[in-house]
This record gives C-alpha cells, structure tokens and sequence, in this order.
C-alpha cells in the first residue's frame, strides 16, 4: 500500500537524491521508466525513496507492487510513465529534440545554427517580440551623417581603415547587412560575433571609438579577442574592412536612431544551444545577461582595475588526503574574510589546490550541495562579486587511494555553483582510473542544469582545469575557447627528488618546476593568456616522513608568456613579468595557506 501522504514534492526530491547517489543494481526497473526533465527513473525505486521524505523512512518494497499501482500513483501526480519498450524510441526523438545541449558537448563549433535560434528564442521568452534577421535602413555612407554629434568620429574611423591595407572601395552598398536581431521593444540590437569579427581592421575601429559613446558590450574585451583570434578573410579582399565598418555603424546607430545602445554576445562565451527556453533558470541567466551588458557603460569598465586573483598554496606538514571537509570549508571562509576585509578591494577570485574537499568513496557531486550552501551563505553578505574555486575529488578506487575516479573543480558566487569542470586531461596512469570529460569544452550536468567550467567576472571569462589538465592545453593544441584566464586547481608537490634520477626511483618526486615551466607557460603561450595555480606542498608519511616540503618563495603561483618565440626550455621564474602585489599567511591544522594576491588590471 502506497502511503496518500507522498506528494509530488516528495518524489522530485527523491528524483534529486538518485540524481546525486545514482540507483543500485537490484532497483533498476525491468518493465517501466518514470520520464521527468528528459531523464528515465525507476518508478519503484523513486516511490521508495520519496516515503523518506514523506514519512521518515524508506518505502520497503515489499510493502507494495509495481507496475499499474506505482504506475498509477505517480500518474495521478503528473508524472510521466513509458514502459521500456518505448525508452529507445524516446530517447532517439523527443529527447534529442528538447536537450540540444547533448549534441553541443561534442563537435560543437561556433556555426552551430541552433546556437543562432536559442538565442532567438531566449529573447522571445524574455521580450515578447523579436526580430530575426532584421533590416535596418541605415546608410553606409558617413557623408549621410553629416548632421550627427559623432560624424568626425565616423569619417576619422573611415579614413583609417581605408589606410589600413590600401582597400579604399569596400563600401559596396547603400545600406548595411541584416542584424542577427531586433528586440522592437524597449529597443536595442543584439549581435552574435563569430571568430571572422575579431580582426585587426576591427581592433582599430574600437580604439577610435570616442569615450562618451554608449556601448553594451566591453570594448576592451573586444580588442583584446581582436588580438588573440586575429581572423583574416581574403574573399573578397576587403571583407575584413567592410565588415569591421559595417560593425562600427551598428554601434554608433543607437545614438543616431534613438535606440539603446547594441548588445554583442561572443559566438564562444556559451554554448549557448545548451539554454533551455523552457527552464525558469536558463531564462533569468540569460536576461541577468543581457541587462548587464545594456546596462553597463564604458567609463564604469574602470571599476573593475581593482579585481583581483587569490591562489592559496598549501603547506602540509600532514598527508593531504586525510580530509576533514568541514574544517576546510571553515578555512576558505577565514581566508576569504581576511582577503575581503583588510587586503582587497573590488571583486575577485579564491583559488584552492585540486581535491582540496574530498568525498572519499563516493561521487564528487555528493558534497556539491552542501559545499555550494555553506558558501554561499557567507558570500551573500558580501557587496561584492568574490567567487571560490575549489577542486574537489571522490569516489576513490581500491587499489588506487591516490588516483581518485572523480576529479573536479566547481566555482561558487552569491548564486551559488556557477561552474563545473571535470578533469579533461588525465596521465597515463590515470586513464583507466579517472572518469574523464569528454572535451575541454564539455558540460556537466547536475540538478538538471548543465554548467560550462567557463564562468564571466566582469568582461573577463576564466576557465577551470583540473591538475594535469594544464599540459594537455599544449600537448594537444587545443584552440583558446575564448577566454582571458586559465585556473588550474593541481594537486600535490612532494620533496624535491634526491636520487636525482629519471624516472625517480626514490619515491619523492616532485614535480613544481615542470608545472611552471611546461604545463603554465604552455597553456600561456597556446592560448595568450594568465595561467594560475594553487596546490599543497606535502610532507611525505612512511619511510620518507623525515621529508618536509615548504612552500618555494620563488615558485609562481601565477604566469603570463610574453617571450614570444623563445623555447619554454629557456624560460626562468625570473622572466614571469606578474608578481603579486600582497601575500600573506593563515595557520591551518594541517600546517600553513599562503595566499597570494594578484592585480586583475596588469594581466
């Protein structure tokens, strides 16, 4: 007999725990699935596990039968029930049709055209009205502007892309290409920039932009994805002048028709077919968006000089494994209040070494709730935008206690998780050990959202990797997905190696230097960006505990490449040219955090 008292509440809750724990072998359904946001559940199993919510105990399912008594309970609450037959057919159709995202984690590019109709569709939900692309009667002739407050502004950025290449007779219509979109109320055009925008023609537009023109997007963003990307298209020859000319009107229209100022959104800032325009959270991450960049002028960029990056590096006089979860959530928020209250200001980022919370025996995403909850509580008091980065391991495998299955790293704000990285970029060793993403671009699903290990800080994006994750940037050429700074959450340094022999053959290999100089500089130098690490340096248990590890004062904690076409071989500690600007120490149980801050400004 199934208890009246279970409500629908009750059974998303249970949905949830199998979410996060998953279902055993002897509870898999034979004959049904529950359907709920696209994913299949055992009815029984799901009935069982709601009376726990319901009535404080388990459901045992001796207790009732499944099939048409479970089936028809939970029908009776709205749910969806499809026996297994019908799974596969599901899966292949309405599935695939509602959940995009699945597709875009692998083989996504840029010209993904559902990317384009997301977007579309997300300001549909948002605005009402909306349309796709629209033509806009706007001359290209800066002659017809004439009467404009910014005309001289016009002809000088003209004439200046005229000298650029030598092109002079780019402008070949009388009025400008189609906008990707038109939101007619309240007003503004929103364009979805591709790679091919991001030109040297281009840059020089946005440097001659006068200050006072009101801008949704960050022009110094732009400049700077003009010079990493620096796309070059020779058909016809002039393309990349007309097209950065016809950019340059579309900005400086709004002033001249009345319009709010144009909102541009980076082709690979999201994937943004992964949005759902039917999740309530989705729409509000997009709208949050989408105001922000309406909203934010170009003089109030100057805000943001005094952000700032934390790496914490730990000094362990214990092994590291040995966790104590709740004593070192305590100790980010004693850091954090000793950054936030006497060394910063502005907003920034905490980063801590990978498997820095550890969930022992199961799931990474087991402790991602109470992690996020604990967090975030505290960062709600603050008036500023502080996000903690965390590497967090877990289900570990016998006979592996140092190759965990799970390696992750999550990035929490005010909000809550805001981004999720699974390591992307194992070693050797552990291939068969670690459940690894699919890409370095893949989502992470949980709680039915899908969360990218990209996340923004005002202009700026910043992504997650995972320890070894880092030389895999390099190693396997991967292209910059579009951001401005690496977070590597590494591991563990032991003591320095004293055979002296490779491979090491006493047991106390480190590994500090090779991080540095091959796994940060050549993530740097692939993607043209600040790398920064945090880690624990470790004593070493056993025969080798004699062995202490401190912290090396030289060791850089974060690294930009600015050596051009020098071999990383050559390259010293002393040619890093960001240094932090204030260090400072914490005494921790397990030893000392040294925490480093660094200027956002000079990266």
């Amino acid at each position: 007999m199934i208890p009246l008292s279970i409500g629908r509440k009750h059974i998303i809750k249970a949905i949830r725990e199998i979410d996060s724990n998953g279902i055993p072998p002897d509870r898999e359904s034979r004959s049904f699935f529950l359907i709920f946001e696209r994913k299949q559940y055992p009815p029984k199993y799901v009935l069982s596990l709601a009376n726990n919510f319901a009535n404080g105990k388990k459901l045992n399912p001796s207790k009732f039968s499944g099939g048409r008594e479970t089936n028809n309970f939970l029908k009776r609450l709205g749910f969806d029930i499809v026996g297994i037959s019908l799974s596969s057919t599901i899966s292949k159709s309405i599935f695939s049709q509602k959940r995009p995202f699945e597709r875009a984690q692998k083989g996504h590019d840029e010209r993904c055209p559902e990317c384009k109709d997301t977007i579309e569709r997300m300001l549909k939900e948002i605005y009402g009205n909306v349309e796709g692309n629209y033509k806009l009667e706007v001359s290209t002739n800066v002659e017809d502007y004439k009467v404009f407050p910014f005309y001289q502004k016009l002809k000088e950025i003209l004439l200046e892309l005229q000298k650029c290449r030598g092109h002079k007779d780019f402008v070949r219509t009388p009025t400008i290409s189609r906008c990707d979109f038109f939101v007619p109320n309240p007003g503004f055009i929103v364009e979805f920039d591709e790679s091919q925008h991001f030109t040297s023609p281009r840059k020089m537009t946005l440097e001659h932009y006068p200050k006072k023109l009101e801008l949704a997007f960050d022009k110094k963003r732009w400049v700077v994805l003009c010079e990493r990307i620096n796309a070059k298209d020779n058909t016809p020859p002039y393309r990349d002048e007309q097209r950065a000319w016809y950019d340059t009107l579309r900005d400086f229209i709004p002033s001249i028709k009345r319009l709010n100022p144009t909102v541009r959104l980076y082709s690979k800032d999201l994937h943004w077919c992964s949005l759902n325009p039917q999740d309530s959270r989705d729409i509000d991450r997009f709208k949050n968006l989408i105001i922000k960049k309406k909203c934010k002028k170009q003089e109030d960029m100057a805000e943001s000089k005094n952000d700032w990056i934390a790496t914490v590096l730990i000094e362990s006089k214990d092994s590291f494994g040995k966790t104590n979860n709740d004593m070192r959530k305590k100790e980010i928020v004693e850091i954090l209040n000793e950054i936030e209250e006497k060394r910063t200001k502005g907003d920034g980022v905490i980063l801590f070494p990978g498997g820095y919370l550890n969930t022992g025996e199961k799931k990474a995403e087991t402790i991602f709730e109470s992690t996020s909850k604990y967090l975030k509580k505290r960062l709600e008091k603050s008036n500023r935008n502080i996000i903690i980065c965390i590497g967090i391991d877990g289900c570990l495998g016998r006979g592996f206690p140092h190759s965990p299955k799970d390696q992750m790293a999550t990035a929490v704000s005010k909000e809550g998780i805001i981004a999720i990285g699974r390591k992307f970029h194992p070693t050797s060793e552990e291939e068969k050990q670690i459940q690894a993403a699919d890409s370095y671009q893949s989502l992470e699903y949980w709680k039915s959202h899908n969360f990218s290990r990209i996340f923004p800080l005002n202009g700026r994006r910043l992504f997650l990797a995972v320890c070894y994750d880092i030389f895999g940037i390099k190693q396997k050429s991967l292209p910059n997905p579009g951001v401005d700074i690496i977070l590597n959450t590494v591991h563990q340094f032991t003591p320095r190696c004293k055979c002296k022999k490779e491979p090491c053959e006493c047991g106390t290999a480190s590994g500090d230097v090779d991080f540095a100089k091959k796994g940060f500089t050549g993530a740097s130098k692939q993607w043209k960006c600040a790398v920064f690490g945090s880690v624990a340096f470790l004593a070493l248990q056993g025969k080798w505990r004699r062995y202490r590890r401190n912290i090396p004062p030289n060791w850089p904690s974060g690294v930009y490449w600015n050596q051009g076409n020098k071999s990383r071989k050559d390259w010293c500690y002393k040619d890093n040219p960001i240094e932090p600007k204030d260090t400072f120490e914490v005494s921790i149980k397990e030893g000392r955090a040294e925490v480093r801050i660094y200027n956002m400004e000079v990266i």
